[in-house]
């Protein structure tokens, strides 16, 4: 990279500070807008049906951590619409016994088998202790995580926590091997268009929807690079650009922007 040149990214996400620091020091400027904006869906029946599963061996699939969000904050804490139990905060002179069984599996479920994407939403499942539950398996896409539930000899029923505008590969392939699916939709993804408002040298984007939303008021200049999080997301780009693509080798945003680092520092 020469050294008086920066690249100018954006992100269709928000992009942690430290990720952004760690870029600047590479001479990769990124900057941030939203492309879309998602909202937990809470219903009376959605809650009657996730308190019931808490109290089951269920078998369960995420492939967002949009999904591990939403039941995290509407389902299970004291500042959600519908907290499980009556269970509202540590008491009083709590011992550290009590705060380790706690953190090993919460207080309301026997136990989930959780099939779930790597990258963002394996960490958003690690990163919270209320709902007790153990991989079962994980896949880079929803596809391969599909394949890994066949091959796992699953019959179901599985409950699948996804959003409105889930894709179909993973409900498809299971539905062709007769492994029977519960879908419960417990969040809404909303386009918010906005014109990116000067040029870049490259795009980061993190999902199908994203790419939907931008593409709709924005075009590319030839020189710049669409970063896809996941093979999914590139499939989306390759029906909107003929831009060059380069797909993150894990799906997470730390894997998206050291794939970016790279390419600027060694293949540009």
């Amino acid at each position: 990279m020469p050294s008086n040149k920066r690249y100018r990214i954006l992100s269709t996400k928000a992009v942690d500070r430290r990720l952004v620091v760690i870029a600047a020091a590479q001479k990769i400027d990124i900057e941030a807008k939203g492309f879309i904006n998602t909202q937990a869906l809470i219903t009376d029946s959605l809650k009657q049906r996730i308190h019931q599963l808490f109290q089951e061996k269920a078998t369960v699939i995420f492939t967002s951590a949009n999904a591990v969000q939403a039941l995290l904050d509407h389902y299970l804490h004291p500042d959600g619409k519908y907290y499980y139990g009556t269970w509202m905060a540590f008491p009083p002179n709590v011992t550290d016994e009590y705060v380790e069984a706690y953190k090993k599996g919460g207080f309301f479920s026997p136990g989930w088998n959780v099939y779930c994407l790597e990258g963002a939403t394996k960490e958003a499942l690690k990163q919270q202790y209320d709902i007790r539950h153990k991989i079962a398996g994980t896949a880079a896409n929803a596809a391969s995580l599909a394949q890994e539930i066949i091959r796992n000899g699953e019959k179901g029923p599985l409950v699948f926590f996804c959003g409105d505008k889930r894709r179909d590969e993973l409900p498809d392939l299971l539905q062709q091997h007769n492994i029977i699916l519960e879908e419960l939709i417990v969040y809404e993804t909303t386009e918010t268009p906005a014109l990116a408002g000067q040029e870049y040298d490259g795009i980061l984007f993190l999902s199908p929807s994203a790419v939907k939303s931008f593409f709709s008021v924005n075009t590319l200049p030839q020189h710049t690079v669409c970063f896809s999080i996941g093979p999914t997301t590139a499939r989306a780009l390759q029906e909107h650009t003929g831009n060059k693509i380069i797909t993150s080798t894990s799906p997470s945003m730390e894997q998206l922007v050291k794939t970016t680092i790279f390419y600027f520092n060694n293949i540009n």
